[in-house]
């Protein structure tokens, strides 16, 4: 009676709804570990397949330089005094086109006086055969001694050959005059004009310099293992001015420059410098493909991600059970980078058969997890890059 007492109806009812409740929340609880048993939940990824393939290439840039076949410095062959400058800097001359004159009245002078002495000593040897003519009648008739005869012949000879000097001497202004003009040796563009009218300049005196406009060429050093895989005559990609082009390979240097430890190519420009609009001297990108004979797989870069002490991992996901296709099994499998570009990487390190990996978000799995596959699963091409 005394333990009625002591607890009140309310008391009693807040106990009866308090063990209500709790044996709702219990039943519940079970209902929910009973659920979670029956369909356990797996995060998904997104996989790729990877194959092997037996090399892989990389493109290389290498810096060149745009030069003329021809660049060269024209002067006059003789001493004289400039009559008249016909061209100028930056224009495109012809081949045979007449550059510049030299003043030619002091060779014509000199021409003029050397036909006089051609005359004089003809008329010298007029006269020595009319006194070969009366000194052999003389002797014929005895009164002259053949010694006078002996002079007559030899001055008849010495006179002969003064006409053959002075002939000569007169070829030789004829080819200084016609050397007085200065002609442009091959189609080019005047680079620098270094001579004016009026001026008197020496022989082998520098008076234009010219590029030849076509037959251009590349040149460009590259390291000597990769220079030993070109071959003559295949074509390269260049890049000029941002405009991407072809140049054949028209010469492999045989010496190693012993600065930079280069070996020099020459590639022709498939167009003229006026085509192209290009310049002498002026910086070309090469690039030059070098193939790798190393097995291996290329796979998305953000399928790799960093392992203990600085090494590179990737996980391979192998199927579960044959009863659960779409479940997979993640292991960690550490791998060698041996190159990467933009979007890819490639690696050694696996054995070389297709491997099914997880393509991105690698830093959301763990080595042991269990996957299933995402909408974004694909395949990947590994050959194609």
């Amino acid at each position: 009676m005394n333990l009625l007492k002591k607890h009140s109806p309310a008391h009693i009812k807040q106990t009866a709804v308090l063990l209500m409740t709790l044996l709702i929340i219990s039943a519940c609880s079970k209902e929910v570990s009973n659920t979670t048993s029956a369909e356990m939940y797996h995060q998904s990824a997104a996989l790729t397949t990877i194959f092997p393939t037996d090399n892989y290439h990389i493109k290389r840039s290498y810096l060149g330089q745009v030069a003329a076949k021809q660049n060269s410095a024209l002067s006059f062959e003789y001493a004289g005094k400039i009559s008249n400058v016909l061209v100028d800097n930056g224009d495109i001359v012809k081949k045979g086109q007449q550059l510049a004159q030299q003043d030619i009245v002091l060779l014509s002078y000199k021409t003029a006086e050397l036909q006089a002495q051609i005359a004089q000593s003809q008329a010298q040897i007029t006269l020595n055969q009319a006194n070969l003519r009366r000194i052999k009648t003389l002797i014929s008739n005895g009164y002259s001694s053949k010694q006078r005869l002996d002079e007559l012949n030899a001055e008849n000879k010495i006179i002969k050959a003064q006409i053959s000097g002075l002939n000569a001497r007169i070829q030789t202004l004829a080819y200084q005059k016609e050397k007085s003009g200065l002609v442009a040796p091959f189609n080019g563009v005047i680079t620098k004009r270094l001579i004016s009218v009026g001026q008197v300049i020496s022989a082998g005196s520098p008076s234009f310099h010219i590029i030849e406009s076509a037959n251009n060429e590349i040149t460009v050093g590259i390291p000597s293992k990769i220079a030993s895989t070109l071959t003559l005559g295949q074509l390269i990609d260049i890049a000029v001015n941002n405009q991407n082009k072809s140049a054949k390979l028209i010469a492999i240097g045989q010496q190693i420059d012993t600065v930079n430890r280069t070996v020099q190519l020459r590639l022709k420009m498939l167009e003229s410098l006026e085509q192209s609009k290009n310049f002498n001297g002026q910086l070309v990108k090469v690039a030059i493909t070098q193939q790798v004979d190393k097995a291996g797989f290329w796979l998305p870069i953000n399928a790799i991600t960093d392992g203990v002490r600085g090494q590179w991992q990737i996980f391979i996901a192998s199927v579960l059970s044959p009863n659960k296709k779409n479940n997979y099994l993640l292991k960690a499998t550490t791998v060698n980078v041996l190159h990467a570009n933009e979007h890819s990487v490639y690696i050694s390190g696996l054995a070389l058969k297709p491997h099914t990996i997880v393509a991105q978000g690698v830093h959301r799995y763990v080595a042991g997890q269990v996957i299933t596959t995402s909408t974004k699963t694909l395949t990947n091409t590994a050959g194609n890059h």
